[in-house]
């Protein structure tokens, strides 16, 4: 295993991966841990490959797969969910070894993309973005304001679904004619509720939405006002709460100048809201601003994804009965950084509380390390 003094922090870095094309672990906010306390990562170069990797050693089991698309993952039993080779088939596996079973075949005129599946494995979400114009412009990574106002206004339409695997049964949760969806993310512990977000500025639209997968009922989480700035939401382990970050812009005049929250000149909040919607906690200023917070599955330690300027990997203890949030910093991230999208550092904290994973740079590649937490 490849070791280091972190240039920066002076702690020992681990290097727990080392595929020729590259390792990765998945986007922040969804589920990655095995019941045996494996991290399940993906080879940057073979998008049929699983890397199930045992922080502790080092160990890397691989495990092909016919998966077109991840579905979700169940932590509590490791049962993963995907879309076959069909691109209309749905199969669960259970993780690491257990053998792949198909468990529905979607008709051809159901509608949209497969996206997610409630963590009982009977409803799929489906989604679908219409650009309504021939030229429409693409997404900007840059520091060029006007270009990024042209991509988040660009006329566009979107569709969100419920799909009863049992049943058959079609439901349109949402439609929009002005913006579209995204961060489709069902609950980790109710099978009966999906999260989603508007993809459209997070300062001028409301950004968090909880939707029945009856179509029961669609509600805003944490209600905004004009330029408050909500975003990065994620479910809290026991699916009872929804973190996110939070800035308020209602009395500054740079946002159509600055549009990025990494670089406006208010400071940053870590926010948590209950599932009717009401914001139930709200951090004293962080240190800066963080590309991404989420929360161990403990609750007890928030994790900070830096931005442009702070190229760390962060921690701080955490308790619903104090505000203050003051992040440590871990690691040094080497990954450049790219404005609206920060730097795929992913971290996360295993299970057991022993160490901080992240994605890393390492000699020009993608790979997944480690730092131990030892505050």
């Amino acid at each position: 295993m490849n070791k280091w003094i972190d240039e920066h922090t002076g702690r020992i870095i681990r290097q727990l991966t080392n595929e020729p094309h590259g390792a990765r672990m998945d986007y922040f906010r969804l589920p990655r841990f095995l019941p045996n306390g494996q991290v399940m990562a993906f080879d940057v170069g073979d998008d049929r490959s699983i890397l199930f990797v045992d922080p502790e050693t080092g160990e890397v089991d691989r495990r092909r797969m016919p998966i077109v698309r991840r579905l979700k993952l169940r932590e509590s039993d490791g049962r993963l969910w995907y879309v076959g080779e069909s691109g209309r088939t749905i199969w669960m596996v259970d993780l690491p070894s257990g053998e792949p079973q198909l468990i529905a075949e979607v008709p051809e005129e159901v509608p949209g993309h497969f996206i997610d599946i409630t963590c009982d494995g009977r409803t799929l979400i489906l989604g679908q973005t219409r650009e309504d114009a021939p030229n429409n412009p693409k997404m900007h990574l840059g520091t060029d304001a006007e270009a990024l106002w042209a991509y988040l206004e660009r006329p566009r339409s979107a569709w969100l679904w419920s799909y009863d695997l049992q049943t058959g049964r079609l439901i349109t949760l949402d439609e929009s004619h002005e913006y579209g969806f995204g961060h489709h993310d069902t609950s980790p512990t109710d099978p009966d509720i999906v999260k989603y977000s508007l993809d459209a500025h997070d300062a001028l639209y409301q950004r968090i939405w909880l939707a029945r997968v009856d179509g029961s009922e669609v509600r805003k989480i944490r209600p905004q006002e004009k330029q408050e700035f909500v975003t990065h939401e994620f479910w809290w382990p026991d699916g009872k709460y929804i973190g996110y970050t939070y800035q308020d812009r209602r009395y500054d005049s740079t946002l159509r100048r600055i549009p990025w929250a990494e670089y406006a000149p208010v400071p940053t909040h870590f926010g948590v809201a209950r599932l009717d919607g009401e914001e139930c906690y709200l951090s004293d200023p962080l240190n800066h601003y963080h590309s991404h917070l989420f929360i161990s599955r403990d609750a007890k330690w928030v994790i900070g994804d830096g931005t442009d300027g702070h190229s760390f990997v962060y921690v701080a203890p955490f308790s619903f009965d104090s505000t203050k949030v003051d992040f440590v910093p871990l690691a040094t991230v080497h990954t450049p950084y790219v404005p609206f999208a920060g730097q795929a550092v992913d971290a996360c904290i295993t299970p057991d509380s022993r160490w901080m994973l992240y994605n890393d740079t390492v000699d020009g590649k993608k790979q997944v390390c480690a730092v131990a937490l030892d505050l």
